[in-house]
Order: structure tokens, then sequence, then C-alpha cells
């Protein structure tokens, strides 16, 4: 029993070490706006049921600058999880999109787009999103968060066959570990971009 306790200590231990060597390691990075951004205009757009992909956007926003928007359903899902499951599901089998409130894009140069990962696909609202909008003439970003298993060319090949762009930015894909949703994360991904 000493020695299962003792293991168990000495995992948490190294757990812990990780954990601050990594958000020490993250803490250090600069941020130097990318050319594609500067002098441009912003609009930061997300859709976020639980909430993570708002702390994203929200951080994400914080570092860049202009506006945000949350996507706005006109009808709401479930918020219980097995009854909002079930339905996605149904949704994506019939090829749903649900119908969302509209969000002008036509005074931006820059379009940050925002949404969780719902079973291994962009979430229905912001693919009607994604859909009922003309990016001619401005710059797509998308961004993510996801619980893992993502198939990240997948969702690429989706944003382009919505959206009929060609060339799509580099999204970033958040993992909703609760730990590591940063601006360091955010500040080493747009240094990138």
């Amino acid at each position: 029993m000493k020695f299962l306790l003792f293991g168990i200590s000495v995992i948490l231990f190294l757990l812990t070490l990780t954990v601050i060597f990594k958000v020490n390691e993250l803490s250090h990075i600069e941020y130097q706006k990318p050319q594609i951004l500067s002098n441009k205009k912003i609009l930061m757009v997300y859709y976020s049921h639980g909430g993570h992909t708002k702390e994203v956007a929200q951080n994400l926003n914080s570092v860049v600058g202009g506006d945000i928007k949350e996507i706005q359903l006109q009808e709401k899902y479930p918020n219980n999880i097995f009854k909002m499951s079930k339905l996605v599901r149904n949704q994506i089998k019939e090829g749903y999109l649900p119908e969302i409130k509209d969000i002008d894009i036509s005074g931006y140069d820059i379009v940050f787009v925002g949404s969780p990962i719902w079973n291994f696909s962009i979430s229905l609202p912001a693919k009607s999103f994604l859909k009922n909008k003309n990016f001619e003439n401005k710059t797509l970003i998308p961004f993510f968060t996801c619980s893992g298993g993502v198939d990240k060319n997948k969702i690429i090949k989706e944003i382009k066959n919505l959206t009929n762009e060609k060339d799509i930015i580099k999204p970033l894909f958040m993992f909703e570990n609760g730990i590591f949703l940063t601006k360091e994360q955010i500040i080493k991904w747009l240094n990138n971009l």
C-alpha cells in the first residue's frame, strides 16, 4: 500500500513539474504582429456551446484587436449534453444546417472564425456561418477547440468546401484540457501566420 501511494505521489509530482515547465516555457513568448494583420480591419466570429471556444476567441481578440461577435442560433440547442449529441448526430446525417442570426462581415479585411469540433467536424452553427458568407477579398483565419482525435486536413477541406476558398490560413487547434487555453499558445500560432 505504501508503495502504491509513493508511486501515485511521484506521478503527481512529475505531472506538476511538466505543467510548470510548459507554462514557464510559453510565458516568455513575445508577440510580433504578423504582416498579414497589419493595418487591417479585423472581425472575430465564434460559436461556443460550452464556453471553451468563447474563451479562446476572447484571448485571441485581446491580442489581435478588432470587433468580436458570437454566432447566435435562431433556436438554441438543448443544455442536456445527451439530448444535444443525439440531435446533432441526426442533423449531421440529414445535412441540416441551423438558422443563425446574421453577422455582417462586409466592412472587414480579416475574419477569424472559431468553432468547437463536433463529431470530428466543424460545429453546425459555424458551418452555417461559413456557408452563407462571401469571403472574397477577405482573409479567413479559422480556429477550433477540440478534445482530441481531429483530422486537421479533413477540417481544412470542410472549410474549403463550405466557402469555396482555395487558400486557407493554417488553423489553430486548441485542446480543451482546461490548462493550456492560453494567450501564449495563441501568440505562438499568430507568430507563425
